[in-house]
């Protein structure tokens, strides 16, 4: 990168001479045009980490869970240490993973084992305020859709493998499921 940068810089002050008979715009400025080109093109290219694409589909109690929150969390169990990921789940419960680090987005995350966690949450709605009056702190209740035992990486029973290539992920989560410490 910096001798394409040198290359421009010679050719910049080699075709564009300061002053004299030979001044700016007796010589084409069409080094000026391929430095900017060369610039730009060479700031191109795949960025952030090396990612394989993971979807799926979450389901509580065989329905569609949409609205919620799905993060990989790689596992402290040896393997291939992976790179945390989150996605929100649309309609029809689907999902696509993105990547924190600079991946490009939907592009899922890096090859590892993960632990899954999935929440779900609504609060009481804010209430309007008063212009006449002063502002005051308001507690919002939140509650819970989903079963905790899924909300932590420490208790939940989902896990995933993230190999190279597309990774489809079925998540049936069911209402009963009990919260306890993973052994």
């Amino acid at each position: 990168m910096m001798g394409i940068m040198k290359d421009c810089h010679r050719a910049l002050y080699e075709s564009v001479p300061i002053g004299g008979a030979g001044s700016v715009g007796s010589r084409p400025c069409w080094a000026v045009f391929l430095c900017v080109l060369v610039a730009a093109i060479s700031g191109c290219g795949p960025r952030g980490p090396a990612v394989e694409m993971v979807e799926g589909v979450v389901l509580l109690d065989g329905e569609p869970v949409e609205g919620a929150t799905i993060c990989f969390s790689p596992a402290e169990s040896g393997g291939k240490a992976g790179l945390p990921a989150a996605g929100r789940t649309g309609a029809g419960g689907t999902f696509r993973l993105n990547a924190v680090g600079g991946a490009r987005s939907g592009a899922g995350t890096k090859v590892g084992e993960y632990v899954v966690t999935v929440m779900k949450q609504e609060s009481d709605p804010l209430p309007e305020p008063d212009p006449n009056t002063p502002p005051t702190v308001v507690e919002i209740r939140v509650r819970e859709l989903l079963p905790k035992a899924y909300r932590l990486p420490a208790t939940s029973p989902l896990k995933a493998i993230v190999k190279k290539g597309k990774n489809t992920y079925r998540f049936e989560l069911s209402s009963s499921a009990a919260l306890g410490p993973k052994n």
